[in-house]
């Protein structure tokens, strides 16, 4: 008993659940900023969203990519999924059930905003998400093999989870600041392109087309750098008073973001798969996407 709960908690990666919490409750944040209203059932709600979304995409991922995850030596806690089909300790079919009962549960949260607020919007853009998802895993398209699935993810989790979140709490879209994408679609496609970065060599093996691939690791890595940087530069020059944030200094959003970029483009040079540099990098860009989200939201409170 105790195994098989060790094993979901593995196959779960519940640390990624920070890349779908931020974006949803910015989003909220948003809405109320723009409404002056709010409701804790919705937030709930959104919020489920996110935990039954977030199960469904690694445990429908670690289905899609199982044979390429066995033959990856160089996975890292960040990537090359969950490891529990490659170590034997749960099946394939098993994880792939649980991936669809997870895509049932988050429609139904949605659906439940529908019925609580009368607010519809949010469930089109959960089955946007859900479709992004098997497009990126799955076929026909695959196009995590294929190629573009970085811009799959970008779209989903930088764009469709804040929308969703915005419209559950406002009802719709009047009045989103969609100049913050700007922002949040460059950091969320350096993050996609980062988290590809260890998976190189089996990804290559595997004839995945990603962008790390196709143009290899060290113009990959000054790629992620250029697009988290610009993003950086367009919030301090527009999305900051866009935002109406002129009473806080902006260095109060871009600090940490800014001092964790540095300190990747000090390290770039040396992260290759399989070193401990390559962890330290990849942390530092999921970082810089994070703690902006993080610190936007912390000043939306």
């Amino acid at each position: 008993m105790i195994i098989r709960l060790r094993a979901w908690l593995q196959a779960s990666r519940l640390p990624s659940q920070v890349y779908l919490f931020l974006p949803l409750l910015l989003g909220q944040l948003l809405a109320w900023r723009v409404t002056g209203e709010w409701s804790w059932l919705v937030f709930v709600l959104v919020q489920a969203f996110g935990v039954f979304d977030q199960l469904y995409i690694v445990y429908a991922n670690d289905v899609a990519d199982e044979d390429t995850d066995r033959d990856n030596t160089t996975a890292t806690p960040f990537s090359g999924g969950s490891r529990v089909l490659v170590e034997g300790v749960l099946s394939s079919a098993v994880l792939l059930r649980a991936s669809w009962l997870m895509v049932g549960l988050a429609l139904a949260s949605t659906v439940l905003i529908g019925v609580v607020t009368s607010h519809w919007l949010p469930l089109p853009l959960a089955m946007l998400g859900i479709a992004l998802l098997w497009a990126y895993s799955f076929p026909p398209l695959r196009l995590s093999y294929r190629g573009g699935g970085e811009l799959l993810q970008t779209l989903g989790l930088g764009g469709v989870l804040p929308l969703l979140a915005f419209s559950a709490q406002a009802g719709d879209l009047a009045g989103f600041p969609w100049l913050l994408f700007a922002v949040l679609l460059p950091l969320n496609l350096a993050t996609a392109i980062a988290t590809a970065l260890p998976d190189a060599p089996s990804d290559a093996r595997a004839n995945k087309r990603t962008l790390v691939v196709k143009y290899g690791a060290g113009p990959a890595r000054r790629f992620i750098l250029v697009l988290a940087a610009g993003a950086l530069v367009l919030h301090q020059l527009f999305v900051h008073d866009a935002l109406a944030l002129t009473y806080v200094p902006v260095w109060w959003i871009l600090g940490l973001p800014g001092m964790a970029l540095l300190i990747a483009m000090a390290l770039h040079h040396r992260a290759e798969p399989g070193t401990r540099i390559l962890s330290v990098f990849l942390f530092l860009v999921i970082l810089v996407n994070v703690a902006y989200v993080a610190g936007l939201a912390w000043l939306l409170l």
